[in-house]
């Protein structure tokens, strides 16, 4: 199967947009995967990437020829290595693309090319049930919600506030006020009293404080029984990691990318729980180069999942076939933000059945593009001339 055109869309889908990835082949079967840059900056230049990829590395090539390719492009795209994420995400989508192909091709779901699942649900936690929240009873009444639902996970981030432009504004220079401070701790005070001791409540510090806010804020944390932290510390210095003495789990790997990056953090110590974002790390086979180095480190892995409704599914058959799996991001509202748009037909979004969701059982990824959505979000195609 020569891959023989591309079509690359960038599409608003509520508080993120998705850069999707659609391979066409000469036999009739296409294939889609996303770039892990679905906020922040940088969601149009992956978009660039993964054109530039695709003409020099993957148009006219055998479709079934994954780890060639995948090689190809990172020893020979230069800025690969060392990596960062606008790379390493367009390497993903590419990737997970000829996955889809793959399965499709054979009539087997993507997870059975990696020998199959360990299990036939997946427990999840709820992300963005906390927007428009501010105050701790606002964060009590929406961690509520989510718990009546049959969610017995919820994540926030506790030293965010509100923000117009990007939801919510993470801590800038490493610190935040006392007064900051002392509404983390309320907040995750409300939010345990009113969902009980039964429900994980898990902390995205963004990026983390300097080393005397953290040791006024984790005591204090503590008796709340805290899932995990993630990213409590900025993770361009996972060395400093070890320094945390806190019997909360740490979490982290959002910002980490490829086997590369999490053997540095996994060598600096003080980590966990890992969290490889499938659509920004590699893919799915190097996401489970790293869920194997984590089982050496004796970590668990929760795959960061902040991308649309198809990242969730790539997410899930990466999910399915490591023994270390914990439990997987999701987005229960995501149809209820402003601007969103259908991406795929049958979301696990939509198949959330108490704190689970189903393993995908289609061929390949076992999802479709809804084509008359995201059709005008094209944002160019590419055509192999021989």
């Amino acid at each position: 199967m020569i891959v023989t055109a591309a079509n690359v869309f960038v599409v608003p889908v509520g508080n993120r947009t998705g850069v999707i990835l659609e391979l066409e082949t000469d036999a009739g079967i296409t294939g889609i995967g996303e770039a892990g840059i679905a906020y922040g900056m940088g969601i149009e230049a992956t978009a660039e990437m993964v054109l530039k990829m695709l003409r020099a590395r993957v148009l006219g090539r055998d479709a079934g020829e994954i780890e060639l390719i995948w090689s190809d492009i990172y020893d020979r795209g230069f800025w690969t290595k060392s990596v960062g994420a606008i790379t390493t995400a367009a390497l993903s989508a590419i990737e997970i693309a000829l996955w889809d192909i793959k399965g499709k091709a054979l009539g087997v779901p993507v997870h059975s090319l990696f020998g199959g699942t360990f299990r036939n649900r997946l427990e999840i936690y709820a992300n963005g049930w906390w927007m428009g929240c501010d105050t701790p009873q606002d964060f009590a009444t929406a961690a509520k919600r989510m718990v009546d639902k049959g969610l017995r996970g919820l994540k926030l981030y506790p030293l965010g506030l509100m923000d117009p432009v990007t939801v919510i504004r993470h801590p800038t220079r490493r610190r935040v006020s006392r007064d900051t401070l002392n509404l983390c701790i309320n907040r995750v005070e409300a939010i345990r009293k009113a969902v009980g001791s039964e429900v994980d409540i898990l902390l995205d510090m963004g990026g983390g404080v300097h080393a005397d806010q953290l040791r006024y804020l984790m005591p204090r944390l503590e008796p709340l029984d805290v899932g995990f932290i993630e990213e409590p510390i900025d993770p361009a210095a996972p060395e400093n990691y070890a320094s945390l003495r806190s019997p909360i789990p740490v979490a982290a790997g959002e910002r980490a990318y490829t086997r590369y990056g999490f053997q540095r953090m996994l060598q600096a110590g003080g980590i966990e729980v890992l969290q490889p974002d499938v659509c920004n790390t590699g893919g799915l086979a190097e996401a489970r180069r790293i869920a194997a180095l984590g089982e050496i480190y004796n970590c668990s892995v929760a795959p960061h999942n902040y991308g649309t409704t198809l990242a969730t599914v790539v997410s899930a058959h990466l999910s399915a076939t490591i023994a270390n799996f914990q439990v997987l991001e999701c987005f229960p509202d995501f149809r209820e933000e402003p601007g969103y748009v259908p991406l795929i037909d049958t979301p696990l979004e939509d198949q959330i059945e108490g704190s689970t969701v189903p393993v995908p059982q289609g061929p390949g990824l076992g999802v479709t593009l809804r084509r008359q959505d995201v059709e005008q979000h094209l944002w160019k195609r590419l055509v192999f001339e021989k």
